[in-house]
């Protein structure tokens, strides 16, 4: 059985220096269009409306759900059979009011006719207006041979190899498991977190293992980065050294850190010069032409400014759309180019840099991107003579013409924010940056997305990560726990 995702990634690329308004996004909902995705409001009613019933459901656990619950595409505008019922089912009611009665109402329907209720597949996380997103459950397991170290279909066994392979970087010895198949369910658990341990501090785990999981965030572009080989006056011509991304990221994510300060950290991470990573505070002067952290501390928001993020998301964008959508995929696990994670502001989009953007096939999303992105109007990008990444408080004034700071008002998660280091602090202290991480190992520890039979694991682990004071190695112990982990 495949799982089906519930939120798959994109390679979708904002156009922020072309007059395209992003009409190849899917789904976007706009106008007059009474469904879950409703814009006459300026806010996201149906989504929340949706999860005020459905509160249980994966896809209303610390996050939003998406717009393709109803619709197929909005030019034209058209819905997929679950929105055509609950259409129906509204016979023409105020959609406020009348979306609850008509969830109900249309419950016990099988609107795209894969044999599962609309209500089952509510509850499981699957589509139910997609008949491909379907979900058959696992027949029970018969357990393992030896009921001493298997329990409740957790296989100590399996949960050891997955912890050497994954987090050691190699296989476990013969020895190592006939030692494990003699002990008692609880002693092959407590040796399984000792190994655990050993190996979350293992340099395989610090240094290759973390770095592989930060690469879709940092997308490392050898020609501009540390390892360019173009030349200028006798120099390697670095725009931004990803180098230090990784470094930062690897060191928040070890030793019980305070993975928060992935989106709030003010200071950066340099090799110790033993193998291990130590803080660094100040401004880092680039070496030779480029490559180093010069933005002053107090304008920095962990891997949010970096000086490769900012280089290679922004480049020479007036109103960086790409560098927040980034932020927003990245770190909060919602990408705007999939309608996922939409919080229209009242007004917005302004399209205060006539890009089409308000236009009713971008309306919707940009009414989310567009207040995202003003605070990062304040960081350059590229910017000669080798200025990249350093914050700018007259940038935005002078790329775009009629920017007034008191109108083009930044919002992230709904909440109004001042700069990037604020919206950096909302957003690592929401729930999103926590289902957002959490899926992240969790995804990591099985190798493909959670299935819904793998929902309330994933859900539980998540729960955890404030108590545990938003500690990477104590997540990936609970993770190791679950039955999805060790299952059989």
């Amino acid at each position: 059985m495949s799982p089906i995702p519930l939120h798959p990634g994109s390679s979708f690329a904002f156009e922020t220096r072309s007059r395209r308004c992003l009409g190849g996004l899917p789904l976007v909902a706009a106008g007059l269009v009474a469904t879950l995705c409703n814009v006459s409001f300026a806010r996201p009613s149906g989504p929340g409306l949706f999860c005020e019933n459905y509160p249980s459901s994966p896809q209303c656990r610390g996050q939003v759900i998406a717009c393709d619950t109803c619709h197929l595409s909005t030019d034209p505008v058209s819905w997929n059979d679950y929105g055509i019922s609950l259409l129906s089912a509204l016979q023409g009611q105020d959609f406020e009011s009348g979306l609850g009665a008509a969830l109900m109402m249309v419950e016990d329907i099988d609107a795209d006719g894969d044999g599962a209720r609309n209500l089952d597949e509510i509850l499981v996380g699957t589509q139910p207006g997609n008949a491909e997103s379907l979900w058959q459950p696992v027949p029970p397991s018969e357990g393992a041979d030896n009921p001493w170290y298997a329990v409740d279909d957790y296989d100590t066994v399996v949960a050891y190899r997955r912890v050497t392979t994954l987090y050691c970087g190699h296989s476990p010895a013969y020895a190592e498991l006939q030692t494990l198949r003699e002990l008692s369910f609880e002693d092959a658990r407590e040796m399984l977190h000792v190994t655990l341990a050993v190996c979350l501090d293992s340099a395989y785990w610090r240094t290759d293992g973390l770095a592989r999981l930060a690469d879709k965030r940092i997308k490392p572009i050898f020609a501009l980065g540390a390892d360019t080989e173009v030349v200028a006056d006798g120099y390697r011509l670095v725009l931004a050294d990803y180098e230090w991304d990784y470094r930062l990221w690897r060191y928040l994510l070890s030793d019980d850190r305070d993975m928060r300060e992935l989106l709030t950290a003010q200071y950066h991470v340099e090799d110790d010069g033993t193998g291990g990573l130590q803080r660094v505070d100040g401004i880092i002067p680039n070496p030779q032409i480029g490559g180093g952290q010069p933005l002053r501390p107090e304008y920095r928001s962990g891997m949010l400014t970096t000086q490769w993020f900012l280089m290679s998301n922004t480049m020479f964008s007036a109103l960086p759309r790409t560098t927040a959508a980034q932020a927003y995929r990245a770190y909060l696990g919602m990408d705007i180019s999939q309608t996922q994670g939409i919080f229209p502001v009242a007004g917005e989009p302004l399209d205060i840099d006539n890009r089409g953007v308000s236009a009713p096939a971008c309306a919707l999303c940009h009414s989310t991107l567009d207040p995202l992105a003003y605070a990062f109007s304040y960081y350059n990008g590229i910017e000669f003579p080798f200025d990249n990444g350093l914050y700018d408080p007259d940038r935005p004034s002078m790329w775009i013409e009629g920017w007034d700071p008191s109108v083009q008002q930044s919002v992230v998660l709904g909440q109004p924010v001042q700069t990037v280091p604020d919206w950096g602090r909302v957003a690592a202290n929401s729930t999103y940056f926590r289902q957002a991480m959490g899926t992240m190992f969790f995804e990591h520890a099985l190798g493909r997305p959670a299935g819904p039979a793998e929902f309330d694991d994933l859900d539980a682990v998540v729960q955890t990560i404030e108590a545990d004071k938003f500690s990477a190695n104590r997540l990936i112990h609970r993770i190791v726990d679950t039955v999805a982990f060790g299952g059989v």
